[in-house]
């Protein structure tokens, strides 16, 4: 998907919403179809237990077995979730999602659950509530923070691993709350990049997207993250990002703290892009470099061809 020129990564798993949509579906046909067909004839659910997984390290599960019941399960695994789950996380589960969080399977974060024989609510509501669980989590202490911010009060700052390459800072203040990443890149060409291709993203941002919040690259911590190096031991390149959202970016808060949780992906997306094209110009340079070379003269095979040669007085002697 393109928005002015950029690629925007969809915000949902696609496997995930045509799993869910496939059981609803078959369901709805199980139910509606004739009861008078021979048994072989009728559709009947099928097992189903599928594993995939997304951006952040996390991972789903989706899974039914229709000998025992018709309630099909949806888990989540995500590393930040037990940092993340009492700043906001935990409210927006019992708000947004109310019984159909279920018991947690082992090994994940959350789980949801419900009947697709009986769905509890409308099928496109009920999909669109699953497959943006990811999302839900990782805005809610965002969600938070804004919600703090436009009522006047200030809470102190709050920080958690959003990958385990990228520390998400929040950092409320008056009249507007920032947002930093601190942001571990493989080797020091990313790095520059990286540079690179956030300078021309707040160029565009400027004359595009006048309304976003101004975003800040360096390889140096902002004022706003104090204490924080540039270095550790397990990461040798480091950049800050960092974003300060303001009153006019709260028109939609939702769609803000989507974009911020999202443009870690967003921006490693673009450096494998960026890389891809400067590989390809330079498969193209080589190319052209090997046409020259082929082009050019060369010497007999062999031993070069001795010429004749005549003096002034007609004597004849090679070369």
């Amino acid at each position: 998907m393109s928005d002015g020129g950029m690629i925007v990564l969809p915000r949902t798993h696609p496997i995930l919403k045509s799993a869910v949509e496939h059981q609803l579906e078959l369901a709805e046909e199980v139910k509606n179809q004739d009861p008078n067909l021979d048994s072989k004839e009728k559709k009947k659910l099928g097992a189903l237990s599928m594993t995939f997984y997304d951006f952040e390290t996390s991972e789903y599960k989706v899974s039914i077995n229709p000998k025992s019941s018709s309630v099909l399960t949806v888990s989540l695994r995500l590393p930040c979730y037990s940092e993340i789950k009492d700043t906001g996380v935990t409210d927006m589960l019992e708000k947004s999602y109310g019984d159909l969080v279920v018991d947690t399977e082992k090994g994940f974060s959350v789980s949801l659950a419900f009947d697709v024989m009986d769905p509890p609510k409308p099928k496109k509501e009920l999909v669109e509530l699953v497959i943006n669980l990811k999302e839900n989590i990782l805005t809610a202490p965002l969600l938070l923070y804004f919600n703090e911010m436009k009522s006047g009060s200030l809470t102190d700052p709050f920080n958690f691993n959003l990958r385990p390459d990228t520390k998400m800072y929040i950092v409320p203040a008056s009249g507007r709350v920032t947002v930093a990443l601190r942001i571990a890149l493989d080797n020091k060409v990313d790095l520059q990049v990286a540079e690179i291709f956030l300078k021309d993203y707040k160029e565009v941002q400027r004359r595009k997207a006048g309304g976003a919040p101004p975003a800040l690259f360096s390889i140096n911590a902002p004022e706003e993250v104090k204490g924080e190096s540039r270095y550790s031991p397990e990461e040798k390149h480091v950049g800050f990002l960092t974003f300060a959202v303001q009153q006019q970016q709260m028109r939609n808060p939702k769609n803000t703290a989507a974009a911020l949780v999202n443009f870690r992906s967003f921006l490693q997306y673009h450096l494998k892009c960026s890389k891809a094209f400067f590989h390809s110009r330079m498969r193209k340079k080589v190319r052209e470099f090997l046409k020259v070379l082929n082009r050019a003269k060369t010497d007999f095979e062999g031993e070069t061809k001795k010429k004749a040669k005549k003096t002034a007085s007609g004597r004849v002697f090679k070369k």
